[in-house]
């Protein structure tokens, strides 16, 4: 099993893994497919709100958290914001060296743009291929957009119908160009200033967006990395404490931690609807980090190595899950062997789970044909020999 699960592994650019990382990559990627396969199920008498979800004993709180699954995309941008921030931090806090603008923005470009470009390319010649001449004239425009990252600048925050996902990605890139400029604020002395920088950014960076659209209102502001930066941010302040006290340490609380993680992961989806006069939702995934991170049972179970290789999946179940859903394992698997009855449950969460089980197994044959080949941000393997 373990050379099976190797497969899988992940190749980080400073040689520091952080199993648990790949773990939240599992957490974020398993709540977005099970909130795009959601719609399959329901038959519009699902209790959708907090108020109902916590009701009857918790019993509507699975269907509560699936529905705000998409949440699963900020758990991804704050994780970009530690990993990308972690070598400047530790060149900025520890004095190690300063990572190479040349070589990151290489990388970024291979193991990233890579796949999505193969993934792009594909899906607009399949629809192409089923659909004729009138969605190839039609969606060329949509095409040439996503692949410069800027369908949601052209097409006011609409999402690309070749490829919906793709917002996402957009912001990724958005925050990938400003990255190292804004890990320049490691720089700033003593730490606790530092930090509250973090927070203010952090917090004001929440409202930005509602502010942007109280002038001109657009579905863009959501869609851009104005309406997610806050998230990335808090990114930058975990990198920071990783580094200053965290790394190859264990917490004197980590029990605490534990219990501290299992009130506050259910929490930071209830405040996706009660958010009173402050946006807490990024200070919640601030805590559910640090509970992980810190904890004792929740860092193991963060690091086991199944979950974590379907964390390093994630990018690719990411691209290819919708397509799967609607092109092969619903109507080719699902339909034929378990067919959906909309509003059937609990029986219902079974047959979701299955779904979602069949989708990843499918993307993890996807993720070493297209994504794998690219992991470690270089093109070809440098033959060394001896001679």
């Amino acid at each position: 099993m373990k050379r099976f699960l190797s497969l899988f592994g992940r190749t980080t650019s400073s040689g520091r893994y952080v199993p648990e990382i790949d773990g939240l990559r599992c957490l974020a990627i398993v709540l977005v497919v099970l909130f795009h396969c959601h719609y399959f199920f329901l038959d519009g008498s699902e209790k959708m709100n907090a108020a109902d979800a916590l009701d009857n004993r918790g019993l509507h709180l699975i269907n509560f958290i699936i529905a705000k699954g998409w949440f699963g995309v900020q758990i991804f941008f704050v994780i970009s914001g530690m990993v990308l921030a972690l070598p400047y931090a530790s060149h900025y806090l520890t004095g190690s060296r300063k990572p190479q603008l040349k070589r990151y923005f290489r990388r970024r470009l291979i193991r990233i743009e890579a796949p999505y470009l193969l993934t792009l390319t594909l899906f607009f010649l399949y629809y192409t291929l089923m659909n004729g001449g009138d969605y190839f004239i039609n969606n060329l425009p949509h095409y040439g957009a996503g692949l410069i990252y800027a369908h949601t600048l052209f097409y006011d925050g609409a999402l690309n119908p070749v490829l919906t996902v793709s917002w996402t990605l957009e912001i990724e890139v958005q925050f990938y160009l400003l990255a190292p400029l804004l890990c320049s604020l490691f720089a700033i002395k003593p730490a606790i200033i530092r930090r509250l920088c973090f927070m203010a950014l952090a917090l004001v960076s929440s409202y930005f967006s509602g502010w942007c659209n109280a002038l001109y209102s657009s579905g863009f502001w959501g869609h851009s990395l104005i309406g997610q930066f806050s998230y990335f941010i808090i990114g930058l302040l975990l990198a920071d404490l990783y580094i200053s006290y965290w790394q190859d340490t264990t917490s004197a609380y980590a029990k605490i931690w534990d219990a501290v993680g299992l009130l506050v992961w259910p929490l930071a989806f209830i405040l996706i609807e009660y958010s009173p006069w402050i946006e807490w939702k990024p200070f919640a995934l601030l805590v559910g980090f640090t509970a992980v991170l810190r904890g004792h049972y929740l860092r193991k179970l963060f690091s086991i190595p199944w979950i974590t290789a379907i964390g390093a999946m994630c990018y690719t179940i990411y691209l290819f899950h919708s397509f799967l859903f609607y092109q092969l394992v619903r109507p080719h698997i699902i339909d034929r062997l378990i067919p959906i009855t909309p509003g059937e449950w609990p029986f219902n969460y079974l047959t979701m789970f299955i779904l979602g089980g069949i989708t990843i197994a499918f993307c993890s044959i996807i993720f070493l044909v297209i994504e794998k080949p690219f992991a470690q941000g270089r093109l070809f393997k440098k033959n060394r020999n001896n001679s």
